[in-house]
């Protein structure tokens, strides 16, 4: 008894270790999809940050330089006045200048605006760009794993198993004759057996992935 329970027990960890390298392979295969999305992004958040914030500021000293354009314009004009009346034509033209680069500052910035809005749907873009490559690496991986999978239970399991059943029966001479035909070791149920009960979750995969197929 304690022999056979201890047969059995070998024979569930076999069982729970398969599930487990199952399950292994598929949190393995997440987290290298996500932790390899998050790796390509990441230049392109830190990007979006910064542009994100330079758009902040940039709104914050426009609406600053607006309500001060008019006020600047006019010191401006009276320092240029002054020196011009003092002879100072050069420092009064720069002067002049000045207030001009100041009146089309605020257009300068609304461009730098502009520019950054059209950055930062490029780099929604290049997000989506990055997910689909990623995407394709991943699936790649993943149809890796399960053709392993495949092999391991149609090939190594199943197909073996059939054999082996079929080869013991032979070297046991547990087969039928002509005239007892149904004497065989082997009947429909072991086979069937094999593999979950029809209409069991594993069957209803089962058919969603292989029943359509030509």
């Amino acid at each position: 008894m304690q022999e056979q329970l201890e047969q059995d027990k070998e024979i569930q960890n076999i069982a729970e270790e398969i599930t487990r390298t199952m399950q292994q392979a598929y949190d393995t295969l997440i987290e290298r999809r996500d932790r390899q999305y998050e790796d390509a992004i990441a230049p392109l958040d830190a990007e979006e940050q910064s542009l994100r914030g330079e758009y902040v500021s940039i709104r914050d000293v426009a609406r600053n330089l607006e309500l001060l354009l008019p006020a600047r314009e006019r010191e401006a004009q009276r320092q240029a006045d002054t020196l011009l009346l003092d002879g100072k034509q050069e420092e009064a033209a720069a002067k002049i200048a000045e207030s001009e680069e100041a009146r089309t500052a605020p257009e300068a910035m609304k461009e730098r605006q502009r520019k950054i809005d059209f950055r930062l749907t490029a780099i929604e873009e290049d997000r989506k760009t990055i997910a689909r490559r990623i995407f394709e690496t991943w699936h790649g991986e993943v149809c890796a794993v399960i053709r392993a999978a495949e092999a391991g239970l149609f090939i190594e399991l199943l197909d073996k198993a059939k054999d082996e059943m079929y080869a013991y029966q032979d070297r046991r001479e547990l087969h039928g004759t002509l005239d007892r035909p149904y004497s065989n070791l082997i009947k429909d149920a072991h086979l069937q057996n094999l593999t979950a009960h029809e209409r069991s979750a594993e069957w209803r995969s089962g058919q969603n992935w292989y029943g359509g197929r030509r």
